[in-house]
């Protein structure tokens, strides 16, 4: 009872899916740069090729762990806005999905509400693989939490 391709991966400790039509590219994370006085979750600014500098964020940022530096070459994923990409940076990259099962509402309020506060408004429903559950991350809901 699948809807789509999904990306999954781990972020702040979490383990979430996203559509992959949402996603516009991944890439390999190289040197970021740090930006002072910025939003707690972003990790700093990434020359992404033709598109330039692309601010960085993470999960982890939200709840208030202090970000460490990640060594080059952590995947990061570009979703497209009216004013550019914005990367968000994946702790682990998990691989693609076709097919999972949805999980009742009830089931995934109880999931949701095992997340912390501060990223629960950046996830929506979740779904069962034979490998376990994961909550789906909503790139728009993210962006507007941080402010873009």
């Amino acid at each position: 009872m699948s809807q789509g391709k999904v990306l999954l991966f781990s972020a702040g400790g979490l383990r979430l899916g996203v559509f992959l039509a949402e996603v516009g590219r991944l890439l390999v994370e190289d040197l970021l740069t740090p930006v002072p006085f910025s939003h707690p979750a972003m990790a700093g600014l990434m020359l992404a090729g033709d598109d330039g500098p692309v601010p960085v964020f993470d999960m982890r940022g939200l709840v208030g762990t202090t970000l460490a530096p990640h060594a080059p070459g952590a995947t990061v994923a570009l979703f497209p806005t009216a004013k550019g990409p914005v990367g968000l940076r994946l702790d682990t990259l998990l691989g693609t999905i076709a097919t999972y099962e949805p999980l009742s509402e009830s089931a995934a309020e109880a999931l949701l509400d095992q997340a912390p506060d501060a990223v629960r408004s950046t996830l929506s429903n979740a779904a069962r693989t034979p490998e376990g559950v994961f909550s789906f991350f909503s790139p728009d809901a993210f962006l507007a939490r941080v402010g873009l």
